[in-house]
């Protein structure tokens, strides 16, 4: 785990959220360094439904998405990103607004590749939707520059005091 990485930031409410976890509802539960799993939570409006009164599915996609990018992100250094390369999801049962539990798991990592798993249930343990993804492992990059650490931590520190004064 590094405390340093823009993930613990976000959690500690240093950072905004992005919009996209937002939108999702996105809320932090706990990590578990030694299973290398992540618990998050979403609140899912009724906005978030289709014609059914069903979270869309692609909701559901995207809600796996963002349980398995944070559990990698919450151990890359400022300077490495996680790109989304591969994910499949699979539905099992439909979801209905309001709160949905998530876990992210990091299974293997080979290289700069990393293999994750994720889940999805209600608030009473049913599994909705599962899902397997893979994540390139990467430096961050600006304009085709790759950024180093020091630059990297320079940008959050400029960011955190923009986040401040608004």
């Amino acid at each position: 785990m590094n405390r340093n990485a823009v993930f613990w930031r976000v959690v500690s409410g240093e950072l905004p959220l992005p919009p996209a976890a937002k939108t999702l509802g996105w809320q932090f539960v706990r990590y578990d360094e030694g299973a290398r799993e992540i618990h998050v939570a979403y609140t899912a409006e009724a906005t978030l439904t289709n014609p059914l009164g069903n979270v869309q599915g692609g909701i559901l996609s995207a809600m796996l998405d963002d349980c398995m990018g944070p559990v990698i992100y919450a151990t890359l250094p400022p300077n490495k990103i996680a790109v989304t390369v591969e994910s499949k999801t699979i539905f099992i049962r439909p979801a209905s607004p309001g709160k949905i539990l998530g876990t992210g798991k990091i299974e293997h990592i080979k290289g700069n590749l990393c293999f994750t798993s994720g889940q999805l249930s209600d608030t009473s343990g049913r599994v909705l939707a599962t899902a397997t993804a893979i994540f390139r492992i990467g430096k961050l990059r600006w304009n085709g520059l790759i950024i180093p650490s020091s630059v990297a931590n320079g940008m959050i520190k400029w960011k955190l005091r923009r986040y401040k004064k608004e």
